[in-house]
């Protein structure tokens, strides 16, 4: 395994847990009827935001992976 694939692996594997802590606390808020709430609207806007952008970003390293490992 290369250097750039190591880091592209870890990459991959800490987005893989940000996804996953984001959609925790997401449906924390939802379970808990808070996503609509003034004072969680905010809050609510930015994790799907911060989520949107961490999966976006798990999708591009992953593809930076399978073309490291097809060199």
């Amino acid at each position: 395994m290369t250097d750039e694939e190591a880091i592209l692996d870890e990459a991959m594997d800490n987005l893989r847990e940000a996804t996953q802590r984001i959609r925790g606390t997401q449906n924390r808020l939802w379970s808990a009827g808070l996503e609509d709430h003034p004072n969680y609207r905010n809050l609510s806007h930015r994790l799907s935001s911060a989520l949107a952008m961490t999966e976006a970003a798990f999708f591009e390293v992953r593809r930076g992976s399978e073309r490291a490992s097809n060199r």
